[in-house]
């Protein structure tokens, strides 16, 4: 795997972390050897990781790119971190990984799943990119109660939920033994009222972006996702003015970069690459 992990560190000037970065979570780039003018930015989810980007990252690679994904300030370390971190951490390591990328490169897209879809969305347009695809991204999010949590991130941590690690995912990232339970630990078993306040100012500051974004967007909805509807997707290609395409793909599920569901997986990852390449 063409991956190097010795990037620049875009979270300088955000939040610092208190915990080490588990292996599968520290940020990577995958650059060819003679230099190539084109380059992708790569942005993962709420409570997710760079590692979870692999798959799109390995087939931009192979068709020419070099591509670039950072890890957001509070993700991938522990919840007390997670906790610490805000929105303008999250959104601001993008930012600046971008105008690193800017720089060295002619031209440069961004890609982003999840929350990754609405910080992509910001960054896109506060640099005018030519090109943006969202993977399921979180513009619209029927779950999130923003009435409770504007009061109960003051007075709750934390609630419990249910989480068991799946086997039937296959990730594709290098890391230690037992970073999924450790991560399902720290993250995904429980529910954050002040991350999910943080994850709705991400979200309204993405669909405020909106009535200006001029990059040509590719959104694709899932049939079978359960957190984020096909109205987002729509959302964004209907209100953007660039060139914009929705793409909905009825087998795959929201987790579109490791989905269980390969073929699903290989076709939504096929768009990337075919739309990144200026098929319309």
């Amino acid at each position: 795997m063409h991956i190097t992990y010795t990037v620049p560190a875009w979270t300088a000037h955000h939040y610092q972390d208190k915990k080490a970065v588990r292996a599968c979570a520290r940020p990577w780039a995958m650059i060819h050897p003679d230099p190539v003018h084109k380059a992708v930015l790569l942005c993962h989810g709420y409570t997710g990781y760079p590692g979870e980007l692999i798959r799109p990252g390995l087939d931009l690679y192979e068709r020419g790119y070099d591509v670039y994904c950072p890890r957001y300030p509070g993700h991938g370390t522990s919840s007390s971190d997670f906790l610490a971190s805000k929105a303008e951490d999250w959104i601001g390591t993008a930012y600046d990984a971008y105008a690193y990328i800017a720089q060295r490169y002619e031209n440069v897209s961004v890609v982003g799943h999840s929350m990754g879809g609405a910080i992509a969305t910001i960054i896109a347009d506060a640099f005018a990119s030519d090109q943006l695809v969202l993977l399921a991204p979180a513009l619209i999010i029927p779950a999130l109660p923003v009435d409770t949590l504007r009061f109960l991130r003051f007075f709750v941590k934390r609630t419990k939920k249910s989480w068991e690690p799946d086997p039937d995912y296959h990730f594709l990232y290098e890391g230690d033994e037992g970073d999924d339970a450790y991560l399902g630990s720290e993250y995904w078993s429980y529910q954050f009222p002040r991350g999910l306040w943080e994850l709705e100012r991400v979200r309204r500051q993405a669909v405020a972006s909106l009535d200006h974004l001029a990059a040509d967007t590719l959104s694709i909805s899932g049939g079978l996702d359960q957190t984020i509807p096909v109205e987002a997707s729509k959302l964004v290609t209907e209100r953007g003015k660039g060139v914009n395409k929705h793409l909905h793909i009825e087998d795959i599920g929201h987790l579109m970069p490791y989905d269980k569901n390969l073929d699903a997986q290989n076709r939504a990852m096929a768009a990337v690459v075919s739309w990144l390449e200026g098929e319309r």
